[in-house]
């Protein structure tokens, strides 16, 4: 075959090593030319069968990069390099998918499935898993062994269809992940630990758990002769401790490399039971088992939505699209494209963007040689530092996601959904007496982001933590403690439903009849009047006398697609978070551990939801128009900025003063700011007003510069110190120590405890070990004098004197 040049030396050395493998097998239980005729036929099956999926995938390939081209055209922006970016993160200008949006749905498809699994299982405020006797039992059913616990039984069954559905589509798109029997679940391995052991104690240890017996040969599909288990562990333990920089082609004679066939060989090691795996877990993988249930359930979401949306080979896919719009530009009458000088920053955009998609941004770059490992624990540090400011300074911004109603209103206006029920929306989804609303929001396919993983809050402000598993879990259970993941995802939750809720309520109306606003939005997505006559047909979700569109009871899946990723893409802009496309323009493509991609990870700390708030509603008004972007514009500055003043008021109480008296320009300009109302701009400008950055170098590197000068600060203060008239200061660690704290104590600020805190812990130590607190006991009142204010908790106070008076706030302490 090599001499007539139907397959390279390459393929054909895999073909006979593949031959060697099934006749070896094969002799175990027949004769040598028996043996040798039936691995000769298996082998020319298997290569039949990897031609066939080779045609499959190029064919599926082909069409996505036909309908991705086609796609270009359609969007109604007027770059076509925005246009492909589209394809990836959300665009209300783009009438088609894009990979953000289709991940979401499947991965909270999957969640509806297994609500109650995850309700039983989510994280506790120490970062672990829920009932993890339970769990135990949960993870002996997946391996087939009975738990004697019917509850256990029924969660493994869910999971066990979940993970079956998403391995059929993801088949569907192009992948090629067999079934195996006993497999389970798959390990999140981590390299760091297996690189701690040599090779025979990992084997050692690996063997007394694994299934020999229902384990096959990744290439034969036979069961495996000792020499090729040995062949198997010896490739999967280099393949592991190197993170995969060791491993061979996935297939015999699938030698390219994409994502189609990327989930099918590490399908191999399948462990005898539950109690097998959880010991593996426990001394060679990373996280416990349910968040590796919920890692491969996101993971598996994220891989069939960058399938459908580009085909088996995304990279090669948008690298199509990019060069024919390169060659587009270039033939184009402007004077000097990018892709002619070689400068084009709206490919350089849309690759970072799916750079960062991939997660290549998020691997850290490690410095060479002996300061490998130190490099490494260096950035564990800083990131881990970025955690413990987030859970020092954002215990108070629930008070500031009060402006998400002033979103919602705008979004149900931009949508033609009703705008008066945002409160009670709000309400029935907060209400501790009753789960029915969340319940209901839950299996309509809206999500479990608090419950199904963590650091819901700290993703909204921040964005992705790399930091010790310990600094994570404080800054997110810091943002549970104060109500901001509660508060997110009721706001998501009550836009969603009364969104459905609208469109069951219309299904008795043709699509010509739907009022204005919600068919040009439905538009905007691809619905047209065909699939809303398949919507309506549906069976929807009934509760009392409400009915609610149920994408899952769609029958055709591109309509029920659409019309779920329309409730998904307009929730987030009506309760706002740090966006793929903020994150990657801030990121500018650097990995963690350079000098860059760090200073731009300090800068941009906590700078992300302006960045995402800004670049969302410019969207919005692009669609808009001139004229009408001109009034939401009006509208969603005044409602944002009167938000940011009840913002403003509501911190000030929470600080033990009263509110703010609201007659003077300046009180309104930080309003303005406060707000986000001028995005990016109020963004900048407050961060000089800050008490904390008072330079620009205070700006570029964020809260770590205040953090640095606060640190060199309290070190010197430590000491005793020579005055200019040549006596000493003394030095003094104690009352330095409390007023660190009081800046950086992790859960310090969070709103409702902040007066207690500061006045009868801080006060208290100040006073002990603070020569100079009656000082600055002084100038607090003397500041708050000054600036029209009350104070309804004085310092030193162990208990307030009054309750704060509200009506300050429009009078004045000096009226």
């Amino acid at each position: 075959m090599v001499e007539r040049g139907e397959i390279d030396p390459q393929r054909a050395k895999r073909m006979t090593d593949l031959f060697d493998r099934l006749e070896e097998s094969y002799r175990q239980n027949m004769g040598p030319e028996a043996a040798s005729a039936t691995a000769s036929e298996q082998t020319l099956r298997q290569l039949s069968d990897a031609a066939a999926l080779k045609r499959r995938q190029t064919l599926l390939q082909a069409a996505s990069q036909r309908r991705a081209r086609d796609d270009i055209a359609r969007y109604r922006g007027s770059s076509s390099y925005a246009a492909i970016r589209a394809m990836m993160d959300r665009d209300v200008q783009a009438p088609y998918e894009n990979v953000v949006t289709r991940a979401e749905n499947i991965e909270f498809q999957a969640q509806a499935e297994i609500s109650d699994f995850i309700e039983a299982h989510r994280r506790n405020f120490l970062g672990t898993a829920s009932n993890k006797a339970g769990l135990r039992d949960v993870m002996q059913e997946l391996h087939g062994d009975a738990s004697g616990n019917p509850r256990a039984k029924a969660f493994a069954d869910a999971l066990g269809n979940t993970l079956e559905s998403l391995r059929l589509r993801f088949n569907a798109a192009g992948g090629n992940i067999g079934k195996l029997r006993g497999w389970g679940i798959t390990h999140r391995h981590d390299p760091l630990k297996v690189r701690r052991v040599a090779y025979e104690e990992w084997r050692g240890d690996l063997r007394e758990m694994l299934d020999l017996e229902a384990m096959r040969d990744p290439d034969t599909g036979l069961r495996m002769t000792p020499a090729r288990l040995e062949e198997v562990l010896r490739g999967s333990y280099e393949s592991i401790r190197t993170n995969g920089l060791s491993a061979e082609p996935i297939d015999p004679f699938m030698s390219q490399p994409k994502l189609a066939n990327a989930r099918a060989y590490p399908r191999v090691l399948v462990f005898k039971d539950g109690d097998a795996w959880l010991e593996y877990q426990a001394k060679y993988g990373s996280g416990d088992a349910f968040t590796t249930i919920m890692g491969h359930i996101r993971g598996m979401s994220h891989d069939i939505a960058s399938l459908e949306r580009f085909g088996p080979n995304p990279d090669a896919t948008i690298k199509f699209l990019l060069d024919s719009v390169d060659r587009m530009e270039a033939q184009s009458d402007k004077l000097a494209p990018g892709a002619v000088t070689g400068a084009s920053g709206g490919r350089a955009l849309t690759e970072r963007l799916w750079s960062y998609l991939k997660g290549e941004t998020s691997v850290p770059v490690l410095a060479e040689g002996w300061m490998e490992r130190l490099s490494y624990h260096g950035i564990r540090a800083i990131s881990g530092t970025r955690d413990i400011l987030t859970s020092a300074l954002l215990g108070s911004s629930p008070i500031s996601a009060i402006s998400d109603i002033n979103t919602q209103v705008m979004a149900r206006k931009f949508n033609g959904l009703p705008q008066t029920k945002v409160l009670w929306s709000y309400v029935k989804q907060l209400n501790p007496a009753s789960s029915e609303d969340r319940m209901l929001a839950i299996r309509l396919g809206l999500g479990m982001r608090d419950a199904s993983h963590s650091l819901l809050g700290l993703s909204r402000y921040y964005g992705e933590t790399h930091g010790p598993q310990f600094t994570q879990v404080v800054a997110d259970d810091v943002l549970r403690l104060a109500g901001l993941n509660k508060l997110t995802e009721a706001g998501q939750r009550a836009f969603g439903l009364d969104f459905l809720g609208t469109l069951g309520d219309l299904r008795g109306k043709a699509f010509d009849a739907l009022p204005d606003p919600l068919r040009v939005s439905m538009s905007r997505y691809g619905i047209d009047a065909s699939d809303w006559d398949i919507i309506r047909k549906a069976e929807p979700e009934r509760r009392g006398n409400a009915a609610f569109v149920n994408a899952r009871n769609i029958e055709d899946r591109r309509v029920a697609d659409r019309v779920q990723e329309m409730i998904l893409a307009e929730t987030a802009r009506a309760v706002q978070e740090n966006t793929a496309s903020a994150r990657a323009l801030m990121q500018g493509g650097t990995r963690p551990g350079t000098l860059t991609g760090e200073f731009l990870r300090n800068s941009f700390q906590f700078k992300g939801f302006a960045v995402s708030l800004l670049m969302s509603q410019a969207q919005v008004l692009r669609e808009l128009g001139p004229y009408r972007a001109g009034a939401y514009g009006a509208q969603f500055f005044i409602g944002m900025t009167l938000f940011g003043a009840a913002s403003i008021q509501l911190r000030e109480i929470a600080k033990g003063r009263d509110p703010r008296p609201m007659d003077n320009a300046e009180f309104w300009g930080d309003a303005a700011l406060q707000g986000g109302g001028l995005g990016i701009f109020g963004d900048i400008v407050g961060s000089f007003k800050s008490d904390r950055i008072d330079s620009l170098a205070g700006f570029a590197l964020g809260p770590f510069y205040g953090l640095v000068k606060d640190t060199r600060k309290a070190v010197t203060g430590t000491v005793n110190r020579e005055r200019k008239d040549g006596g000493t200061t003394p030095g003094n660690p104690a009352r330095e120590a409390v007023r660190f704290l009081k800046r950086y104590a992790p859960g310090g600020n969070i709103w409702y405890l902040r007066a207690a805190y500061e006045r009868m812990i801080l006060d208290r130590l100040s006073e002990a070990y603070d020569p100079d607190y009656s000082e600055s006991e002084a100038r607090v009142m003397q500041w708050a004098a000054e600036n029209g204010q009350g104070l309804w908790w004085e310092p030193g106070d162990s208990t307030p004197s009054r309750a704060p008076d509200l009506a300050n706030a429009f009078s004045g302490e000096n009226n």
